[in-house]
């Protein structure tokens, strides 16, 4: 059977998704992302994801005729390329090695690159910051190329130097309306647009393995699951709701009459990007950590984060009927309060509290967050639009219920928990113009509903209210005490 592969490259794991010609899913491979610790910063091990890299394509192209493969990866992350070859193992996205270098150029970095052209505020994790800190252990003038970790891992079966729009939007080195290289910005770092690379679209053909097979770019992790999303919405405008480790709510929309072009963030995190076609762009806010709260949460009561503890912990919630107002969280990279502190803070939590009591105070926060972005999206949309979600956190039953009642609307949750290697997989075929295959993976995974429960509308939005007044006043006594120190 003819099969198409799509192949994540994530920050935790990386997953080879196999999809076949009748539009199933036909196997799916994992593996831990392989990283090494050196000087005290992360960076992934390029030698050991390599390996993995082929185990999954040997594996499958034993058992299959590959049709198309396409990579999808974590974002900002950057591989310095010579003749096919990588010179050195990538710091990974997240590392903050890179702080002193953003903190140096900023300023400078800014006059090139405001919002109206990037679409995301400067931080220290973009690939600019990656390339200035990895070039100062290199030999000069020897970086060929400089790629993203998807189009390097192309770059090495045989693909063209490319760079997945998604990814660029991640390198504060593009303009997101015009579609190209910043080259200002670039001749300031000593860079050029063809030292980085071709700018393409998701799911363009970029080249071929030297065994004959296509390869179709692919690109940043959430996105790629956008992609996905956007087959099962045949086109159609939508919002994404990707509940993984991390959580990005998401918009495709053509600019029409809309004028897309900001001077400042629309909302807290707010990000605009290119997504998958002209005059498309995607729009969006994330949450830092979704997942993982729940996870440190789970941990922290003594419970692993499994589908059976879960579904018990959420069986004795419903069974109490007892809602709760407190404790709030704030958490590192929330809407409440960015990036202006670490890790998570549990705020007046009662003595008495029972771990289902904390466990569903987080799902109302997480269905909360959601909610404010969706409502902050759907002002830019101009009205209310069909949500579907995907990623682990979309398989938890009673989390869904609660946002579905909160934002009062069905939400379709495609029926898989690996929507970006899914991505990847359809990329590939769309790529190659295999539309039978891309028909038969939409009838095959009919997206589950999940209903608006109107018994517990009227208590969510009383809770929701209350502590939206509440995070209104930590955030102005957060800002004073910023502004007097």
């Amino acid at each position: 059977m003819k099969a198409y592969l799509g192949i994540d490259i994530g920050t935790t794991n990386m997953k080879c998704l196999v999809l076949g010609s009748n539009g199933k899913i036909l196997e799916v491979m994992h593996e831990e992302t392989p990283k090494k610790r050196i000087a005290g910063a992360d960076y992934l091990d390029l030698e050991a994801t390599h390996s993995f890299v082929d185990k999954f394509i040997s594996g499958a192209s034993g058992k299959y005729s590959l049709g198309g493969i396409a990579f999808s990866s974590i974002g900002e992350t950057v591989v310095p390329v010579y003749k096919g070859k990588a010179l050195s193992d990538p710091l990974m996205w997240y590392d903050s090695a890179t702080r002193s270098i953003w903190e140096k150029h900023r300023t400078a970095v800014d006059s090139f690159s405001p919002y109206r052209i990037t679409g995301v505020e400067n931080e220290y994790t973009f690939s600019i910051y990656k390339i200035l800190f990895q070039r100062e252990t290199l030999p000069p003038n020897v970086v060929e190329h400089w790629l993203p970790v998807a189009s390097y891992f192309a770059y090495s079966l045989g693909a063209r130097p490319t760079w997945d729009m998604s990814l660029a939007c991640r390198s504060f080195m593009i303009d997101i309306h015009r579609r190209c290289w910043n080259s200002p910005l670039l001749e300031y770092i000593g860079e050029s647009p063809e030292r980085m690379g071709e700018l393409i679209y998701t799911g363009r053909p970029i080249g071929f393995t030297q065994d004959g097979v296509p390869i179709v770019s692919a690109g940043h992790d959430h996105i790629t699951g956008l992609f996905a999303a956007r087959v099962f919405a045949r086109g159609e405008e939508f919002l994404f709701d990707s509940m993984g480790s991390a959580s990005v709510v998401a918009a495709v929309i053509k600019t029409g009459d809309r004028n897309l072009v900001f001077d400042t963030p629309f909302m807290s995190g707010g990000t605009v990007g290119v997504a998958f076609e002209d005059s498309q762009y995607y729009i969006e806010s994330n949450l830092r950590y979704y997942g993982k709260l729940l996870q440190s949460l789970m941990n922290l009561t003594g419970l692993q984060a499994s589908i059976e503890s879960y579904e018990k912990l959420n069986s004795e919630i419903e069974k109490s009927k007892i809602w709760n107002f407190e404790p709030l969280f704030l958490v590192n990279g929330d809407l409440s309060v960015g990036e202006g502190m670490h890790g998570i803070t549990i705020l007046e939590m009662p003595i008495t509290f029972t771990r289902e009591q904390l466990i569903q105070s987080a799902y109302i926060y997480l269905a909360s967050s959601s909610k404010l972005i969706v409502d902050n999206l759907e002002k830019i949309t101009g009205k209310k639009l069909p949500i579907i979600c995907g990623g682990g956190g979309s398989l938890n039953g009673l989390l869904m219920k609660y946002k579905a009642s909160l934002l009062e609307r069905e939400i379709l949750v495609l029926p898989t928990s690996e929507l970006t290697a899914l991505g990847g997989a359809l990329a590939a075929a769309s790529g190659v113009g295999d539309v039978q295959t891309v028909d038969r993976c939409i009838e095959n995974l009919r997206p589950l509903k999940t209903e608006v429960d109107n018994n517990i509308i009227a208590r969510l939005m009383e809770i929701f209210n209350r502590n939206s007044s509440r995070y209104s006043t930590i955030e102005r006594e957060r800002k004073i005490k910023f502004q007097e120190g």
